[in-house]
């Protein structure tokens, strides 16, 4: 384990070195440079020059890159660009607070996903259950800072319960803050909880500890959640790691002073340096999270824990299996040689009790011979009545066989009936068959559709109907004349919604058909060229894109490029691609052995011919349930990053920069931001729906 963990800790240098020069490239290629929002009127132009000189604008971007890393391996993170203040000052300054928010959502998550993942599974199909599915599936879907704004309306603006924002007052100001970013690791820890003790719980050995008497309690809490709690530690770490490193969107909505906050302030101001610095530290917190994690699993299963053991006790143990082997096989030849001598000894005994039973023998024969010879009269009544016996015999197998036919055409015709009614399917008819037998997924793509005409029916709307004021009728509240009512300017914020669908629901195919096609390309040629050069490249590469946090790329990315809908698909689909390399390669492994890629080898086919014929599509199935689900979380990504300030730029209406709008009017328009917020967890919720569909239509165990 010792070694595990120090293989781990090197494997981050590398992460450092391509992470920092991927955020440091991407900022110097940003518009603009850090002194341009510098107040430099009284400055001379020799000054202005002078100070660029210093700051070190005008070297090549490797050079400055070089020196920057020269920096890092001493220890110096730098010194901001805009504050002047240096970079490891001011994120260890906002450290505590990013650590106390994310400790708090993840006790919140972790106290209540558990009892109710089981109590879901334990009342499977009933009402509880339902309820529970229910709850964990808009969980999954509200974005994070619409159910913050909510959280304030009522506890803050309503109630006056707790604080709106920032951390001025103690505990009650981390009660909200924790609720809203431990919603989502709430939802999906409950689900996977759910699912993981409907697995465990039809096992055999359940039933065997429920026969031998063992309390029902003591075998949900000790046999069947310790046996389930893996992929429930991998939620809950992966979560953890988002909390650290991804609390952007709840620091924005109530004002806390965390890293992700200065983050995005970094990137707003283009600071290279605190940029850069706040994003390779955030890295390495979420690295050393998922370390944990893994070194967490040997202390959960005893059979992850055996594989850490050290090379010399795998060697005594070699040694010891190898003696115990040899003592086996001795053992098994004195047993085979006293099975040979008590064989011997019977046949023996079976031989003697033969010979002494032999003169019997010979004298029933005498007796049976001088009884067929004793009278002829008798012979012939014998045959008579034999030939009578015989006949009857002939009549009853004609019966018999006259039965078997009409039995025989029975069940060919019930057959037919059955091969009628079962015949087989085409692979998508029996997708979409089970696809309708889905309640959950025929909402949801009932749901769908609807978006996808209110798509098409966007563009018909003219762009003056969705800018156009309307003074006398701002704030109006939802009427007949204005369903979802007005804004601050009079703009009918039905048709402003509406219009909005022409960018979120392409932002979520688009951004979901990049990571697709790039990733899947790059796990088949990683798992067709399993241990070669480019299977470790690619995975590498997808390690190092994993490590860093979606939305904080996605912010670097969007600052570089530009706001534009082409570039905010690219930002939100670029963070999506290590989830298809990974599942890619692991779906192909498992198919890339079987004979006909064998066969296509032999025929002599091209492996690029191989892998995208042959082997890629018959590992879709896993992929098509991940594209699925990943069309809502890209949304919610893209929706965030719009809050935030790097989405569409205005005046074009998209989801989240309308609920970003409605913000500052919350109390007296709360309708601002109701129906934006909707309309996200909508769209979100009914692709969830169906890439559970999917998976149900797509897995044959589920299937039954």
């Amino acid at each position: 384990m010792i070694r595990y963990f120090l293989k781990r800790i090197l494997m981050l240098i590398p992460v450092i070195i391509v992470v920092s020069f991927i955020v440091f490239a991407l900022m110097d290629l940003a518009p603009g440079e850090a002194i341009d929002g510098w107040d430099l009127s009284d400055m001379s132009p020799e000054a202005v020059a002078a100070l660029r000189l210093e700051l070190g604008l005008d070297d090549p971007l490797m050079v400055r890159y070089g020196r920057y890393m020269f920096r890092l391996i001493q220890g110096d993170l730098g010194v901001g660009d805009r504050s002047g203040v240096s970079v490891w000052t001011m994120f260890m300054s906002r450290l505590p607070n990013t650590l106390i928010l994310a400790s708090g959502s993840f006790l919140v998550g972790a106290t209540l996903s558990i009892p109710l993942g089981v109590l879901a599974a334990r009342r499977a199909g009933k009402l509880a259950d339902s309820l529970i599915t229910a709850f964990s599936m808009v969980g999954m879907s509200m974005p994070g800072f619409w159910l913050g704004m909510l959280l304030i309306l009522v506890f803050s603006y309503q109630l006056g319960w707790l604080p709106a924002g920032g951390f001025r007052d103690g505990f009650l100001s981390v009660i909200m803050p924790a609720v809203c970013a431990g919603m989502m690791l709430l939802a999906s820890a409950t689900r996977q909880t759910r699912s993981s003790m409907l697995e465990v719980l039809r096992s055999d050995y359940l039933r065997t500890a429920r026969a031998k008497g063992v309390p029902e309690n003591v075998v949900v809490r000790k046999h069947a959640l310790g046996n389930a709690l893996i992929p429930i530690v991998t939620i809950m770490g992966i979560s953890l790691g988002i909390a650290i490193a991804g609390t952007a969107v709840i620091e924005a909505v109530f004002a806390w002073p965390g890293i992700g906050r200065l983050i995005v302030e970094s990137v707003a101001t283009r600071d290279v340096t605190a940029t850069t610095g706040a994003v390779v530290l955030t890295t390495i917190l979420y690295v050393l999270v998922q370390l944990l994690v893994d070194l967490a699993y040997a202390l959960i299963d005893p059979r992850i824990k055996a594989q850490y053991i050290t090379a010399s006790k795998k060697k005594s143990s070699r040694k010891a299996n190898a003696s115990d082997q040899q003592s086996s096989n001795s053992v098994f030849g004195m047993q085979a040689t006293a099975a040979t001598v008590g064989e011997i000894e019977i046949v023996d005994n079976m031989s003697k009790a033969l010979d002494s039973n032999l003169p019997a023998a010979k004298t029933g024969d005498e007796i049976a011979t001088n009884y067929a010879t004793s009278d002829c009269d008798s012979d012939a009544s014998m045959v008579s009545i034999e030939t009578e016996k015989n006949l009857h015999e002939h009549v009853s197998y004609a019966t018999r066989s006259k039965h078997d036919l009409e039995s025989e055409k029975n069940e060919h015709v019930s057959g037919a009936l059955v091969s009628k009614m079962y015949r087989k399917r085409s692979q998508l008819a029996d997708i979409f068959h089970h696809l309708l037998r889905n309640k959950g997924a025929v909402v949801g793509l009932a749901i769908i559709v609807v978006m996808l005409i209110l798509f098409a029916s966007s563009f018909f709307i003219p762009f003056n109907a969705v800018t156009a004021s309307d003074i006398p009728n701002r704030f109006s509240p939802p009427n007949v004349q204005f369903p979802f009512g007005t804004d601050g300017m009079g703009r009918n914020l039905f048709v402003r919604v509406i219009y909005a669908t022409r960018f979120s629901i392409p932002i979520g195919f688009g951004a979901t058909a990049i990571a697709a096609i790039v990733g899947v390309m790059l796990g088949a040629l990683a798992a067709y060229y399993e241990g070669t050069a480019s299977d470790e490249v690619i995975m590498r590469f997808s390690d190092i894109l994993a490590s860093i946090p979606g939305i904080l790329l996605g912010m670097v990315i969007i600052t570089t490029l530009g706001r534009s809908l082409t570039n905010l698909i690219i930002a939100v689909g670029v963070s999506a691609i290590p989830q298809f390399i990974r599942l890619s390669r692991a779906s192909i492994l498992s198919i890339k052995g079987s004979e006909y890629v064998e066969a296509a080898r032999a025929i002599g086919l091209p492996s690029f011919r191989i892998i995208f014929t042959q082997v890629l599509p018959n590992g879709l199935s896993p992929i098509i349930v991940l594209f699925t689900s990943l069309l809502g979380i890209t949304i919610l990504i893209s929706a965030s990053l719009s809050f935030l300030g790097f989405g569409i730029p205005i005046p074009n209406p998209e989801w989240g920069q309308l609920v970003a709008a409605g913000r500052d009017n919350i109390r007296n328009a709360p309708w601002l931001t109701t129906f934006p917020g909707l309309f996200i967890m909508i769209t979100v919720m009914a692709f969830n729906l169906l890439g559970d569909g999917l998976r149900d239509a797509l897995d044959p165990k589920l299937k039954k």
